[in-house]
């Protein structure tokens, strides 16, 4: 018996004061929704001009504010993707944090492409700003700044 008391304690030494195995649960699951939902958003349904995918993941007053400063209404996003001939994208590093109902992504892209009939590439750093509103992951806000090689 002191043995296995002895074991319990040492397996819970490392672990924080006020350690919240169900905060640390949901993490994980917010962070497995978030980073498929990301990767289909980007990876999927802009390069597809997938308006009903991303009109399901998008919130109706998201907002997206370009590497160039200036700032996008969702139906400004539909306008920009119909402009564009071809779009890939990439994403690394990427890394979810829970706070409530709200969760903060971040992460790495490249994205290249032809836009009227000129070639285009774009490297960065990305902030989404994401509600779960009523079950539901959506949207609000994305922030893009370039990055220096």
């Amino acid at each position: 018996m002191k043995k296995l008391i002895l074991i319990a304690a040492i397996a819970c030494w490392g672990l924080p004061p006020n350690y919240d195995y169900a905060q640390n649960s949901y993490d994980r699951d917010t962070e497995s929704k978030l980073t498929a939902i990301e990767r289909v958003v980007r990876l999927q349904a802009l390069p597809s001009k997938d308006v009903n995918t991303l009109n399901t993941f998008l919130a109706d007053e998201f907002v997206l504010v370009t590497m160039d400063g200036t700032t996008r209404s969702k139906q400004d996003l539909w306008a920009y993707l119909q402009s564009v001939d071809s779009l890939r994208y990439s994403m690394q590093e990427m890394t979810v944090r829970g706070h409530g109902n709200t969760a903060i992504v971040t992460g790495l892209f490249q994205m290249w492409g032809m836009q009227r009939g000129k070639p285009f590439k774009r490297q960065g750093r990305f902030v989404d700003t994401w509600l779960n509103r009523e079950g539901r992951w959506v949207l609000l806000a994305s922030v893009s700044t370039p990055t220096h090689d």
